[in-house]
C-alpha cells in the first residue's frame, strides 16, 4: 500500500505532466482562475502584480528619460509631462500583459479545472496526515477502520488525474491538428450525404451503379480516416446525418 507522501501529486510532477510551470497562481503564462476563490492565492497574485508593475515602471522611466533628453527642444519644464506619459505607458503595458495572462487562463480552462482537482486531492491527503498525527499524539495507535480503502481510493484518483493531465497536454499540443481533422470530417460527412441522396434518387438511372460504387468508396474513406481521428469518429458523424 503506498504511503501518503507517494500519493501526493507534486508541483515537479505537474510540470512534467503538463509541460508548463505550475504554481498556486500561475500555469505557464496564464493566471489560474482559482486564485479568485482563495484569499491566500489572491494575496500571492497581488504581490506578484505589484512587483511586475514596479519593474515595468523602473524599466520604462529611465529609458524614457534617456530618449527625452536626446529630443530636440527638450527642456526641464517638459520633464514632468514626459514622466507622466512614461508612467502611463508603463501602466498600459502592465494592463495589456495582465489581459494576455487572463486570456491565456481562459484558453487553458480544462487544465485549470484539472489542477483544481489535483489541489483537492492533495488537500485530502494533508487532512488524513493531520488526522493520523493527532491520533499518534493521543496515543491512539490502532489503524483507522477505512485506512486501506481510502488509500486505494486516493491511489485510483491519483492515477486518474495523471491520465487526465497527460491527455490534456496531448490534446493541447495537437489542438490545431484536431481542429483540422474535425473540419475534414465534416466535409466528408457532407459529401457522403450528397452521394447517398444522389444514389437514392437515381436507382433507375443507368448511372445508378456508378453512384452506388462512389458511395461505397466514400464510406471506405470515412472508415479509414476514422482509424486515426483523434476526436469524434466519422462513423458517428455519418450516422447522425
Amino acid at each position: 500500500m503506498p504511503s501518503l507522501t507517494n500519493l501526493r501529486i507534486t508541483e515537479d510532477e505537474l510540470e512534467r505532466l503538463t509541460g508548463l510551470d505550475i504554481s498556486d497562481t500561475f500555469m505557464g503564462r496564464a493566471i489560474r482562475p482559482s486564485v479568485l476563490r482563495s484569499r491566500r492565492r489572491l494575496r500571492s497574485l497581488l504581490m506578484s502584480e505589484v512587483l511586475t508593475l514596479g519593474l515595468s515602471i523602473i524599466f520604462c522611466l529611465p529609458v524614457s528619460l534617456v530618449i527625452a533628453r536626446n529630443l530636440p527642444g527638450f527642456t526641464g519644464e517638459d520633464l514632468g509631462k514626459f514622466l507622466a506619459i512614461s508612467l502611463g505607458i508603463a501602466v498600459g503595458l502592465f494592463a495589456l500583459w495582465n489581459g494576455y495572462l487572463w486570456r491565456q487562463g481562459k484558453q487553458l480552462s480544462q487544465l485549470s479545472h484539472l489542477l483544481d482537482q489535483v489541489d483537492r486531492h492533495n488537500e485530502i491527503i494533508d487532512a488524513i496526515a493531520l488526522m493520523e498525527e493527532l491520533d499518534s499524539v493521543r496515543a491512539n495507535n490502532h489503524e483507522p477502520v477505512d485506512r486501506q480503502e481510502i488509500f486505494q481510493a486516493l491511489d485510483a484518483t491519483r492515477s486518474s488525474l495523471i491520465c487526465a493531465l497527460t491527455t490534456e497536454r496531448i490534446v493541447r499540443k495537437h489542438q490545431k491538428m484536431i481542429a483540422k481533422h474535425a473540419e475534414l470530417a465534416e466535409a466528408i460527412a457532407q459529401n457522403l450525404a450528397m452521394l447517398q441522396t444522389l444514389q437514392e434518387n437515381a436507382t433507375a438511372n443507368k448511372y445508378g451503379q456508378f453512384l452506388t460504387e462512389a458511395l461505397s468508396i466514400g464510406i471506405i474513406v470515412q472508415q479509414e480516416l476514422s482509424e486515426f481521428m483523434p476526436s469524434e469518429s466519422l462513423s458517428n458523424r455519418w450516422s447522425n446525418e
